[in-house]
């Protein structure tokens, strides 16, 4: 078995690695530029080539975006800039010794496949031969230009997000972005030090939260978890979206900044920004209504406002597609990014399913590399004869229920045409690797581990606990897991400073320790109580329905909450 891997980014390297997993080692990868990276091999000068900005910094944390069996180094920062992403992403290819199967400057330029076999014909003139192939070139492939009235006569500067690097250039400025997802809120957030004037069009506004919350934590190690998950899909659908627009609302009025959309929380892939709010406030940047027009030196928004533009910034996401691929039906692509691919990996035809796979053509609330790994891990199990995928009306059947439960609960847009939920996903996947976590199990042999994997994030080294391909070190790295977030803010084992000691912490210290929640809870929890001690029967329900409803939620929310600390960051 002869496998051609495409894009040595964190979606190929992986790719690389579960095709070892797998006893398959005539493996090629072939990487258009000289480094690995991908996205996160910041260049400068190669505008051109997808690549993150100058100052970018992760939106998921460092122990959720890793890879399964290689934590990041603890002295990381728990939120990475690009250059530390860059070496962890080097190190994991020198750790596994991946080097060795990359080709570095070779572009595939055309792949035909022709009875049974790939047809790669390369950059340098050469035609190679391979039994099967995995695509991991991403979804930040062509620029989408949005149609705007009078684009074309502006006299100032436009570009794509996909062509900005840095603030240079930029200095006295006014800057019209258009969109309003991460890119344009991270470019915004730093042209507003240097620039004239920003502005940031919207069509439908955005929730944006912060990443890092309560006590300090990441948001992910604390919100994505099994219990959370499986908590925002048992309560209603209004209820679980009333809990994360209450929080966004406590940190910024969506409304009074001209942020709120018409969409709920769950209904879009959120932004995430820490300093929008202070510059909103400051009047370093301006939210408008949507483009009505452009004329030579000015933008036009549908409220009737006119602004002064000397640089428009296209912050409008991107298409995605196979050029190289022969004949283009073997990936059918629809409009709006619609793709027709089983489980987002496989064409939905046996007969190509067995010789090609996507890697990392989605778009998680979290980190795309464990998600790649995971398709690469099944994908190479797939090609290795190990698994078996099912028939092709079966396929075709999954992708239309797929779809449709996109759209109903995503709104309508490019960027949601690929969109996963994290955990319930990488559970789908590794069933059919054989690398789910069997929680009842643990449960028995070791109680308060599988508590720690239900209540704690559901980081990606739970996948390799079990099942071919298990890591040894997986239950130590999980249980270790809170020292790791921490050890980035302390120096030589302490912390960056000496901390003053209280001796004494009363009552009071101790409940608002808790938090609001935690005492509204507790609150509920003994009013609720004293109100049976006094009326004695249980006809004291019917003086206020609301008073046992949220006490018992309360009191529920209390127990998990002391679980969640006292079996995870204990």
């Amino acid at each position: 078995m002869k496998v051609c891997i495409i894009g040595a980014g964190v979606s190929g390297l992986t790719a690389i690695k579960a095709c070892i997993e797998e006893g398959i080692t005539d493996i090629m990868c072939y990487e258009k530029t000289s480094q690995i990276g991908g996205l996160w091999n910041y260049r400068p000068d190669k505008v051109e080539c997808a690549t993150v900005m100058a100052s970018t910094v992760i939106n998921t944390s460092k122990e959720m975006m890793a890879y399964s069996d290689f934590p990041p180094p603890n002295e990381f920062p728990n939120f990475m800039h690009h250059s530390y992403v860059q070496k962890y992403v080097e190190m994991y290819a020198d750790h596994f010794n991946l080097a060795q199967y990359i080709e570095f400057n070779t572009e595939v330029k055309e792949m035909t496949l022709n009875n049974g076999i790939w047809q790669v014909h390369l950059s340098d003139g050469q035609l190679r031969q391979f039994d099967a192939a995995m695509i991991c070139t991403g979804h930040h492939c062509e620029p989408l230009v949005p149609q705007i009235t009078g684009l074309e006569n502006f006299k100032g500067k436009i570009l794509h997000a996909k062509q900005y690097r840095d603030y240079k250039g930029f200095e006295d400025k006014n800057v019209f972005i258009v969109g309003i997802g991460n890119s344009a809120l991270d470019i915004g957030v730093e042209l507003a030090k240097i620039a004239k004037n920003v502005t940031i069009s919207t069509r439908r506004g955005t929730w944006v939260f912060n990443r890092v919350i309560q006590n300090g934590l990441p948001y992910d190690v604390v919100y994505q978890s099994r219990f959370y998950d499986w908590l925002m899909r048992t309560l209603p659908w209004t209820i679980a979206n009333d809990f994360h627009e209450h929080r966004m609302q406590q940190r910024m009025d969506h409304d009074m900044y001209g942020l709120r959309p018409a969409h709920r929380f769950f209904q879009q892939h959120p932004a995430v920004n820490d300093c929008l709010a202070n510059l909103l406030a400051s009047g370093r940047i301006t939210i408008t209504d949507d483009i009505s027009s452009i004329d030579e030196h000015s933008v036009c928004v549908k409220d009737g406002r006119e602004f002064s533009a000397d640089v428009i910034i296209l912050c409008t996401g991107y298409t995605f597609g196979f050029p190289f691929i022969r004949p283009a039906e073997l990936i059918p692509i629809r409009k709006q990014n619609e793709i027709d691919l089983y489980k987002y990996v496989f064409p939905p035809s046996n007969y190509v399913a067995k010789r090609l796979a996507i890697i990392g053509l989605v778009q998680p609330i979290g980190s795309v590399a464990p998600i790649a790994e995971m398709q690469s891990r099944w994908a190479a199990a797939v090609f290795a004869g190990r698994i078996q995928l099912p028939d092709n009306g079966t396929m075709c059947e999954d992708i239309a229920q797929t779809r449709a439960q996109m759209r109903r609960q995503y709104f309508e847009s490019a960027k949601h045409t690929v969109q996963v939920p994290f955990i319930p996903y990488m559970d789908e996947l590794a069933e059919l690797v054989g690398c789910k976590p069997n929680l009842a199990k643990l449960f028995m042999d070791d109680p308060k581990f599988a508590l720690r994997l239900f209540f704690g994030p559901n980081v990606p080294y739970v996948y390799r606990i079990s099942g071919l391909n298990r890591w040894v070190k997986a239950k130590i790295a999980i249980n270790s897991l809170p020292r790791r977030v921490k050890m980035p803010l302390m120096q030589c084992g302490g912390p960056t400073r000496e901390m003053p000691t209280r001796n004494c912490k009363g009552l009071m210290h101790r409940c608002f320790k808790f938090g609001t929640t935690k005492c509204f809870a507790l609150y509920f929890g003994i009013l609720f109580a004293f109100h049976l001690w006094v009326f004695g029967r249980y006809d004291a329900f019917s003086m206020s329905m609301f008073i046992v409803y949220n006490s018992l939620i309360s009191l529920i929310s209390v127990f998990v909450w002391l679980f969640f600390f006292d079996f995870v960051w204990l």
